[in-house]
């Protein structure tokens, strides 16, 4: 078991404005602070956004990475840990090493590229985001005996797919700072093979770190320069160039006079969400070591002539742009700020929290309770004696609005639903999720809250199925001889079949399965 990482650091200030629809809410940055990340490499896909990582966490005092971190978030400031999404040689026999990422979905699938140390580039495929990845070729999509593709390092891809569909591959950097080791080639439409020759773009005192963007028409080529890796662009009338250079966009994070990089190497890329520009870098806020690096976000800006505006790096992040809804289900390794738990595969399937011990916490940001929730139900799993998840709104040690207990469920893979009663909980709220119980008491899965007026269920539930929000139906997983309480409540298979009404009262499930309840409201 790796050692707790230390609590997103606290002492950033979090700001508050209170609109008439929505409350405007500052996330910290670094984006998650429960493990350590770095080259992050942002794709938007059916309205989130997908940041693929290099993970810090096994480094040892050198780059010896091996395996990447997916994170995804559509409000800027509540993240989704997807965990480890790619692994060599697990995911691609032939390679050892799996430096900065990059990924782009196409057609409706999705297109990994991944360097073997700084020798050669790969390619893997998937149909989801999150994997799982297939090596399509087996080998190498480019390596250093392609004409043209010489360079001191193989490295650092950077996929752009333009207007017109045609896809490039951007590589390459190196430590002589001469500004002749980055590459552009064009890919054929299968995106796993090449079409022509690289060509060499010229960038002054470039070292690394690839990206390619567009805006209006106008082509952005950003990398990292020699010396303290400062994040400098190009601009062009063309994918592949020529461009002009215009100067620094990110210099090396500096926060409150302190350099957060200790002047060491950055890697960023830029994208435009929600007619709003972003640029993802990392930093050393979290660790202040070299190799255990820390992903961060803050927004970018436009001059009248089209340059970009010199970023200034925050502690707060940027802005959540939407609220959380919490009528839906909900990952519990979906966090804004945490202290002491660490994420693992679950053995329900994705993601779960591990590691949780008395006193740790996860927090939601600009979660929108409307008229109130009244229950709370999450899944956990306990091989211990289990606890309680206290719930508290606006802090830590904010309003109690809730505390569900926790039982033995005899194993750390036997999982079960475990609800309790909420109170005075409406409109928008961050919330907080307080872990209790000696131990390790459990792990969690997922949780959801039922909003007011809808009836309630009692006796244990399995894992629900996606909810229709707020209306009169809600479908649910529930065993023989467990109950839906409630006057009102009729009973029906998920192909329309009555199967028992309570008009007077309580109804149930004559066998297990998953059912519709139609609740009176």
């Amino acid at each position: 078991m790796k050692p707790k990482h230390r609590m997103r650091m606290l002492f950033f200030a979090s700001i508050f404005v209170m609109t008439p629809v929505f409350k405007v809410a500052l996330a910290d940055n670094p984006i998650i602070s429960h493990k350590f990340s770095a080259d992050p490499n942002v794709m938007e896909y059916n309205g989130r956004l997908y940041v693929y990582c290099s993970n810090d966490d096994n480094n040892n005092n050198n780059y010896d990475i091996v395996d990447y971190t997916l994170i995804s978030s559509d409000d800027m400031v509540n993240w989704t840990d997807h965990g480890l999404v790619f692994r060599v040689p697990r995911d691609a026999s032939w390679a050892n090493l799996a430096f900065a990422p990059t990924c782009i979905a196409h057609n409706n699938r999705f297109y990994l590229y991944f360097p073997d140390g700084g020798s050669s580039i790969g390619v893997a495929i998937a149909d989801r985001p999150e994997g799982p990845f297939e090596d399509p070729l087996g080998r190498s999509l480019i390596n250093k005996n392609m004409p043209n593709c010489d360079v001191e390092w193989c490295f650092d891809p950077a996929i752009f797919i333009d207007d017109d569909g045609k896809p490039y591959l951007y590589f390459g950097g190196g430590s002589t700072g001469t500004g002749t080791n980055l590459r552009v080639i064009k890919l054929n439409e299968d995106m796993i093979s090449v079409n022509g020759t690289a060509q060499t773009i010229e960038a002054p005192s470039s070292f690394e770190a690839s990206f390619m963007h567009k805006r209006e028409e106008k082509y952005y080529f950003s990398y990292a320069t020699t010396g303290a890796s400062k994040i400098d662009y190009l601009m062009g009338d063309s994918p592949m160039g020529p461009f002009t250079h215009k100067g620094t966009v990110l210099p090396n994070p500096v926060l409150n006079g302190q350099n957060i990089n200790r002047n060491n190497n950055n890697h960023s890329s830029i994208i435009e969400f929600n007619d709003t520009w972003y640029i993802f870098y990392h930093d050393r806020r979290l660790s202040d070591e070299v190799y255990k690096r820390n992903v961060c976000v803050d927004r970018l800006e436009y001059n009248g002539d089209g340059t970009m505006k010199t970023v200034t790096v925050t502690a707060e992040g940027a802005p959540q742009i939407k609220n959380l809804d919490p009528y839906d289900t909900v990952q519990c390794e979906t966090i804004d700020k945490q202290s002491g738990i660490e994420t693992d595969e679950c053995s329900e399937g994705g993601i779960m929290l591990t590691s949780i011990s008395d006193g740790d916490f996860t927090s939601l940001s600009g979660v929108d309770f409307g008229e109130g929730a009244m229950r709370f139900e999450v899944m956990a799993a306990s091989a211990s004696g289990g606890g309680s998840v206290e719930l508290h709104a606006g802090g830590k040690s904010g309003d109690l609005i809730g505390s569900c207990e926790i039982s033995a469920t005899g194993g750390w893979e036997s999982w079960e639903t475990f609800s309790c009663d909420i109170s005075n909980c409406t409109g928008v709220k961050d919330l907080y999720l307080v872990y209790r119980g000696s131990g390790e008491p459990y792990r969690l899965d997922w949780f959801r809250f039922e909003p007011v007026g809808t009836g309630s269920f009692s006796g244990r539930m399995q894992k629900p199925v996606s909810p229709v929000k707020k209306t009169a139906y809600s479908s649910v997983v529930i065993k023989s001889g467990y109950v839906a309480s409630g006057s009102g409540n009729s009973m029906f298979t998920l192909s329309g079949k009555t199967v028992n009404t309570g008009a007077r009262g309580s109804i149930a499930a004559k066998s297990n399965g998953v059912y519709v309840v139609k609740r009176r409201l």
